[in-house]
């Protein structure tokens, strides 16, 4: 990647707020087993490597309508059928790349989609063969939309707004980008 694209990456970034920070340490150290990647880190992929990124939206259906990442996929994160949702995800590394498939869960902030992390993790550690990296990301789609990263809402047009899950956690979605469902 040229020096240039990097830089266009950043500009994003922004310093969170002391909220947003103690939650995301809480949510780390409670899921410790947790592979957790940043916004810019998942940008990059997206930008360099898109075939082999899996992303898995973890909140409900009036979530996810409101905004998500261009391309996910929405699955229950309290779903105990792990077998259904791994038909969803590439068997064995099935792309042209050499990288393996990484797997990425958001939700709001972080806390379901860790769950569904683990999930996975814990599946995939009882399998043989080609396994996918499987992640977390950190601070989830409220602090990618804080960063006026790219979203699209339920008919995949570009939109700035996140659903703020509740009136306590919806607090650390910057106001302007808060957007109730119907």
């Amino acid at each position: 990647m040229a020096a240039n694209d990097k830089s266009e990456t950043c500009k994003h970034e922004i310093n969170p707020s002391l909220g947003m920070k103690i939650t995301l340490k809480g949510i780390a150290a409670k899921f410790n087993n947790v592979q957790h990647i940043s916004t810019s880190t998942l940008s990059d992929w997206l930008e360099s490597q898109p075939e082999n990124v899996i992303l898995l939206d973890t909140r409900p259906d009036i979530e996810y309508n409101i905004s998500h990442l261009k391309g996910a996929r929405r699955i229950d994160y309290e779903s105990d059928e792990i077998e259904n949702i791994l038909q969803s995800l590439p068997q064995n590394n099935q792309t042209d790349s050499k990288e393996n498939v990484k797997v990425v869960c958001y939700c709001s902030i972080g806390y379901r989609s860790s769950l569904m992390a683990k999930k996975l993790q814990q599946h995939f550690k009882q399998q043989s063969g080609t396994k996918p990296e499987i992640y977390n990301l950190e601070g989830s789609l409220f602090k990618w939309a804080n960063e006026k990263r790219e979203m699209v809402d339920q008919n995949n047009q570009p939109t700035v707004y996140a659903h703020p899950y509740n009136s306590l956690w919806g607090k650390l979605l910057d106001k302007d980008l808060r957007r109730e469902g119907t």
